[in-house]
């Protein structure tokens, strides 16, 4: 550029540095595209996020199995079929309140050697008598209303003060509840649970 007087009757140096104007501006456009890849790439698509939005259809409710649950106490069986309320398409509401079966009466157990008499040489132990009969007769119509077939879960619980003898006799009654011709058992594996998990099974008295 030319030079002016600068009116002492010399020239004035009016040369313009604008290379910074020139980085100025190439690291503006810089900042300016990066800025709006930037703000186009972490873009959330709101949409997506709404129910109302997803392709994706729900998914079905899944298939309530239902399960029979043994209860034995001191006054005989305490028996129900849980879920039965929710099972398709024939709900059962009536199967989940506990059904009790009583016992008997007692019945005496000779330790030792009996007498030709019938009188008992050793110790004589009293136990309850309780309806196993009944009991396998119930389980039977309930493996039929749970339509599950050998697939249906059973769990056996006993309260602290019963004996050893009555929860293995109550297992024999379940497992023979299903036997064939053979006198073989479709139940693979009854389970033995602690009582307290069948409060929420819909069982509160166990006396």
């Amino acid at each position: 550029m030319g030079g002016a007087s600068s009116g002492k009757g010399g020239v004035a140096d009016a040369t313009l540095n604008v290379v910074p104007f020139i980085d100025l501006l190439a690291c503006t456009i810089c900042f300016l595209l990066i800025s709006a890849v930037w703000s186009s790439m972490s873009r959330i698509d709101v949409d997506q996020a709404l129910p109302k939005a997803s392709k994706t259809p729900p998914k079905e409710q899944p298939k309530v199995e239902p399960k029979i649950n043994l209860a034995i106490t001191p006054t005989g069986y305490l028996v129900n079929l849980q879920d039965a309320d929710k099972m398709q398409p024939t709900p059962k509401p009536d199967l989940v309140a506990p059904k009790r079966i009583p016992t008997l009466g007692d019945f005496k157990l000779c330790r030792g050697k009996a007498s030709d008499s019938g009188a008992c040489d050793g110790v004589q132990d009293t136990f309850k008598r309780y309806d196993r009969a009944k009991l396998r007769e119930y389980l039977e119509q309930l493996m039929r209303d749970g339509g599950m077939g050998d697939k249906i879960k059973i769990m056996v619980s006993a309260t602290d003060n019963i004996q050893y003898l009555h929860l293995i006799a109550g297992l024999d009654t379940v497992l023979a509840a299903c036997e064939d011709k053979d006198r073989k058992s479709c139940l693979k594996n009854p389970s033995v649970g602690d009582i307290n998990l069948l409060r929420a099974a819909g069982f509160s008295n166990f006396d």
